[in-house]
């Protein structure tokens, strides 16, 4: 349903082309991860898209994820210092969780995943009768933050 989804494993592709020679429910009933690059306003901070990927693939310091200055400027997360301070992402994983806990239906499981998040972590995108965040859209949504959250580190002033 995205036209700039890609998958995380070797798909076949259409010779003709080039895309994937199935469509999404078929990947999904095979458990292929696909990530959806969704348009978002905050590439705009960027100058070219290989300074989004060189942010891509640098780790991030995730300590700056209690630092409420740095929180108020990321996307999806700018009002989350709590439940940031409280969860304490230290990896692309838990921080695309985090950004599925804060949707509805699903904001009840915090307090289950602060104890256990390895138990919460397999149903946490599940689709339910309830609202229903994509794992795809929480990875792209959460690499979309490291990239901005490495920008902001590289261009903070350190005294």
């Amino acid at each position: 349903s995205h036209p700039s989804g890609y998958y995380l494993e070797n798909v076949p592709v259409d010779p003709v082309t080039g895309l994937c020679a199935f469509d999404s429910s078929y990947g999904d009933t095979m458990g292929f991860q696909k990530v959806d690059l969704l348009s978002n306003s905050s590439y705009d901070l960027f100058e070219s898209k290989e300074e989004v990927l060189r942010y891509a693939e640098i780790e991030p310091d995730w300590s700056l994820l209690l630092e409420e200055e740095v929180v108020q400027s990321l996307p999806h997360l700018s009002k989350q210092i709590d439940l940031l301070t409280r969860l304490q992402p230290k990896s692309i994983h838990d921080l695309a969780d985090v950004l599925a806990l804060i949707r509805p239906g699903k904001i009840h499981l915090v307090d289950s995943y602060a104890k256990n998040k390895e138990r919460v972590r397999k149903k946490l995108y599940k689709r339910t009768n309830e609202h229903y965040f994509k794992k795809s859209h929480a990875y792209s949504y959460a690499k979309m933050i490291i990239c901005v959250l490495n920008k902001v580190s590289e261009s903070r002033i350190i005294f």
